[in-house]
């Protein structure tokens, strides 16, 4: 997973990333896991890894939310 791989490029733990993203480790063992983030962890996780979270990815990360809670 794409998440797993940044994080362990830049030698973290996964406790330590959840802390930087504000997350509970549990969450970042789901989504690496393959379990799908939330829009807010979402563009927490793009923050700490300065990564870009494009308005596209947010409309489909918010679709999938509201499908899933429909």
């Amino acid at each position: 997973m794409l998440v797993r791989k940044l994080r362990l490029q830049r030698g973290w733990s996964q406790s330590q990333l959840a802390e930087m993203a504000g997350v509970t480790t549990r969450t970042i063992q789901r989504i690496e896991q393959g379990n799908k983030p939330s829009l807010e962890t979402s563009k927490a996780l793009a923050a700490v890894f300065e990564v870009e979270f494009s308005r596209s990815e947010e409309r489909r990360v918010g679709k999938e939310c509201r499908s899933r809670w429909s």
